[in-house]
């Protein structure tokens, strides 16, 4: 997931799936812990899957958190396909490295 992006100053913590818009092999397995990247001064960016893994009823959601403060997150959007999740992971990028300058 997300292989052919720079997250650098990043270093990627959790990766366990290979969805792509091309290739969703790993669909099935869909869960709130999906893809994690840490980043200098606290942040995370997290991706998880929230809603009903049978009838693939529910949003993919990409989180920028500080200092573990997931009730009160920096950046929190919602997305409906693979294609659009990966479209919101750029803007995440941007953010998370304006927010770390």
């Amino acid at each position: 997931m997300f292989e052919n992006f720079d997250f650098r100053p990043g270093v990627v913590k959790w990766n366990s799936y290979k969805l792509s818009p091309e290739d969703i092999t790993d669909i099935k397995w869909l869960s709130e812990d999906m893809f994690m990247v840490e980043y200098p001064n606290g942040y995370l960016v997290d991706v998880g899957w929230y809603g009903r893994f049978s009838t693939l009823n529910g949003v993919f959601i990409i989180h920028i958190i500080k200092n573990t403060e997931w009730s009160n997150p920096v950046f929190k959007e919602e997305y409906r396909s693979v294609t659009d999740l990966y479209e919101g992971m750029k803007i995440a990028i941007q953010k998370v490295n304006q927010l770390i300058k």
